[in-house]
């Protein structure tokens, strides 16, 4: 796995339009090749790094470092922050208080919308469930 120079494999889903700009915007700030851009349905990705879970990869960020760590979720940008050194203000800002809460609910929030906007990442919408959703919540509604 350590074959070149890179300190973190970015997984990305290449059919997921927000996946694929994020995935540039990272690559415009990567100057000096950090990160390795992986695709998830690349040749050989699960022989070359069998500790990463390729189901979940394809739900949320997820990096793997050189030391065979994987991080899913916020813990993503934290480790883009500190490794990319475009990045190195987002990793102070990081660092003050309320910002991880704060940062937490964002990604949350765009993980969230994502799922309802690429029909590629995550649960696919699916209209009888968003009407049973809206049916229980009207019932709960109308029993206060």
């Amino acid at each position: 796995m350590t074959d070149n120079c890179a300190n973190l494999y970015f997984f990305y889903d290449q059919t997921c339009a927000l996946c694929v700009r994020f995935k540039g915007w990272v690559a415009d700030r990567d100057v000096t090749s950090v990160v390795e851009l992986l695709t998830l349905s690349e040749e050989g990705l699960q022989a070359r790094f069998p500790m990463v879970y390729f189901t979940r990869a394809g739900k949320r960020l997820t990096v793997c470092n050189r030391r065979v760590e994987v991080f899913e979720g916020i813990a993503v940008l934290r480790m883009l922050a500190y490794s990319v050194p475009g990045l190195a203000l987002v990793d102070w800002v990081y660092g003050l208080p309320g910002v991880r809460a704060v940062s937490r609910g964002m990604y949350q929030t765009v993980n969230r919308v994502r799922r309802r906007l690429c029909f590629n990442c995550g649960d696919q919408w699916m209209p009888s469930k968003k009407y049973s959703e809206r049916e229980r919540r009207a019932g709960r509604r109308r029993r206060r």
